[in-house]
């Protein structure tokens, strides 16, 4: 039986079989491969494809709302200034000149005016040659009369038309009988502006006394042909467009403006979706008002399209939506090229395979043998010395030797001992196995203000050397300190204590390393900027509570790290810091925990970006009992009752609090930030629905 056995092993239809085995595999295996490239790809590009109109979407809404939100500010902030009196009709001057000045300083406002409940009106025209040219309407008086001024850019007189045949009554004007109706800030339909045909909206908001009762209405008019050239300059894709339209289905701008005008009878109108003339839009717009989905594939005149209708927020009163469309091979092209590619590629390496397995079918087959024997006995850790494979094919000769040193390589591994990380995890009885559990940790970020203009501004090689000096003295004081340093992102260090070793003064020690580590940069950056070095300030968040700590990653490679809302938050809480110009900011549940120990004051009560949880974010200033405790002592109680006033709409005590602490402490911006809020709020109180939480909408 043995010697049939060899006879097979050494027979022609051995290495035909041999052949045949390697050609199916091949094919069993390219096949899959190309289908998964070609599904991987299409699903790659269609998710960036998303990204990318998300991302496009985003940015529309953005500018839009910059774009309007200045007149909704404007005539809401003029309203509140005609029912106080600072401006009111006995003074039309002073009136003008307001006008005048908010004209130059929002380029998008055409026209601001200002009409009444008596049908006096005032308006300031930004006419094409910079001129303004101002109207203003007495109906009140006696004889009733119409004042058109013609006036430079310095506000001075060029000439005056005046007129006691009123036609223009502002009270029967949409945007007037909208304030009225809704009392509050009230968005017109798109209308086109006869004189340079451009597509416009008026926002207008009521004044009313004290009664509730309606005394005028401020409106402004935009033009917005701007947000036409904002759109023809994005790019989606190689022919993809974005455009906005109203809950008419009215085309508000596009990035070809000249055809979203359309004159009809004599009168100019917006110019309906299905009126562009673009087969694609229409289809997809036909497929939205049929499923309501907001995210759209559709087929228009053979080609397939993707599309994303987007509502705009509710926060702006103009119901609008972004609107955009781009056909589904400026996304996928690429991939199906790369199939193809790839599936011409996959022929040729089969066909050149099975010609070199035939070639060497016979001579592959005993030294294959024992080269799995040794590998299995290797697989199975048996890594005792064996003879060298022999064989007259040099690559299956350097698989040998390679085997050979694979063996004598882990016959070394053996021997050597992990790093501190993995004699942490031993100490504490856990593997090297994927996975994780919940601890109570605290979890440090840390990152350089303004390091992307510094890293402009140096060398590679000497920023490098910059940064590893940086690195050295940051992670030593939070190695000395118990902390285990994760990993360093970018600039960046992230760190926590209380894993892999217990430790039940995780806040504690974190605070006193922030603490340090602050005081030794400040060291440092002196010594740098004596040596013409730049420096390096840091920004730190800490955070408290309930993490996810374990093992993540492959099968090949793992890290030991932290994950979950607690890690999001410090790093939030790191970002946060620029906003307050603040060094070390700590979350509630760190305050709790040493708040006894440190000196720190309320910085605010955020709601950060991510998170709909609201959080009391405080600034770490000192140790208690440094030298320095009793001024901190002095500003941290003060500063904290003065947060306390604020809170409780005390604005009076606010301001005289804050006052002091920015004259004791010059140049402290959290009490100047909190004295100009008091101050704000004494004279336009927020809402009964006020509770002093900060919403961030960055990272």
């Amino acid at each position: 039986m043995t010697e049939k056995s060899g006879s097979i092993f050494t027979s022609h239809s051995f290495y035909v079989r041999i052949v045949t085995a390697f050609v199916g595999l091949l094919v069993v295996t390219v096949l899959p491969i190309v289908s998964y490239n070609h599904h991987q790809n299409t699903e790659i590009a269609l998710e960036l494809s998303d990204d990318l109109i998300n991302q496009i979407t985003m940015t529309v809404k953005e500018k839009t709302a910059n774009f309007l939100l200045p007149a909704s500010i404007m005539v809401e902030i003029s309203a509140r200034l005609a029912e106080t009196g600072v401006l009111s009709w006995s003074d039309t001057r002073q009136i003008e000149l307001y006008t005048f000045g908010v004209l130059k300083s929002y380029p998008q406002i055409c026209m601001f005016f200002l009409g009444d409940e008596q049908g006096n009106y005032l308006r300031s025209w930004r006419l094409p040659d910079g001129n303004i040219e101002t109207r203003l309407i007495l109906r009140s008086a006696s004889p009733p009369t119409d004042v058109i001024k013609h006036c430079d850019p310095l506000s001075r007189v060029i000439r005056t038309e005046t007129s006691s045949n009123i036609e223009y009554d502002p009270r029967i004007r949409p945007w007037y009988l909208g304030a009225k109706e809704t009392r509050a800030n009230f968005w017109t339909d798109l209308y086109i502006l006869f004189r340079n045909k451009k597509p416009a909206v008026t926002s207008a908001y009521p004044v009313t006394d004290s009664q509730g009762n309606l005394l005028g209405v401020w409106g402004m008019d935009i033009e917005l042909d701007e947000m036409s050239q904002f759109l023809k300059n994005l790019k989606i894709g190689k022919n993809g467009i974005a455009f906005i339209v109203n809950k008419k289905n009215e085309v508000v701008a596009y990035p070809d403006a000249s055809r979203i005008v359309k004159e009809e009878d004599g009168k100019l109108r917006p110019v309906r979706v299905e009126e562009l003339g673009m087969a694609s839009i229409t289809a997809a717009f036909a497929e939205y008002v049929k499923t309501g989905r907001n995210k759209l594939a559709v087929e228009s005149q053979g080609k397939r399209y993707v599309a994303s209708i987007r509502e705009f927020p509710q926060s702006l009163a103009a119901q609008w939506q972004v609107v955009v469309v781009a056909p589904e091979d400026d996304f996928i092209g690429g991939a199906k090229e790369i199939i193809r590619d790839t599936l011409l590629i996959c022929l040729i390496i089969l066909m050149i395979s099975i010609v070199l397995a035939v070639l060497v079918a016979r001579s592959i087959s005993k030294p294959i043998k024992l080269l799995t024997e040794e590998t299995n006995k290797i697989k199975d850790f048996r890594l005792e010395d064996a003879p060298a494979i022999q064989s007259r094919i040099k690559e299956i000769q350097l698989m040998g030797q390679a085997v050979a040193a694979m063996r004598t390589g882990l016959q070394a591994f053996r021997r050597y001992v992990p790093a501190e990380l993995v004699r942490r995890l031993i100490q504490t009885g856990e593997g090297a196995n994927l996975g994780g559990h919940k601890k109570e940790l605290t979890v440090f970020f840390s990152d350089i203000a303004g390091f992307t203009t510094i890293a402009e501004q140096m060398g590679p090689e000497e920023l490098m050397l910059h940064l590893s000096e940086y690195f050295d003295e940051l992670t030593r004081i939070l190695s000395d300190h118990g902390g285990t340093v994760d990993k360093y992102i970018g600039d960046g260090i992230m760190a926590f204590w209380g894993a892999p070793l217990p430790d039940e003064d995780h806040a504690g020690r974190a605070c006193q390393a922030a603490l340090l580590c602050q005081e030794n940069l400040r060291e440092l950056n002196r010594k740098w900027a004596a040596a013409g070095k730049t420096a390096l300030p840091t920004r730190i968040g800490l955070s408290s509570g309930e993490t996810v700590v374990g093992n993540v990653g492959s099968g090949e490679r793992i890290n030991y790290t932290v994950m979950g809302d607690n890690v999001n938050l410090a790093s939030r809480l790191e970002g946060v810091n620029r906003l307050y110009a603040t060094q070390i900011l700590v979350s509630q549940a760190t305050y709790d925990k040493v708040s006894d120990r440190f000196w720190f004051r309320p910085v605010d009560i955020i709601a950060v970006k991510g998170k709909t949880a609201e959080t009391t974010a405080y600034e770490l200033v000192g140790s208690k009992g440094a030298g320095e405790s009793d001024s901190l002592a002095e500003l941290c109680r003060e500063f904290t009752r003065g947060f306390h006033a604020y809170l409780k709409r005390d604005w009076a005590a606010g301001v005289n609090i804050f006052s002091r602490l920015t004259q004791k402490f010059p140049g402290d911006a959290s009490s100047e930030l909190y004295l100009a809020r008091c101050r704000r709020y004494q004279d336009h109180p927020p809402g009964p629905d006020w509770r002093g939480v900060t919403y961030l909408e960055s990272k």
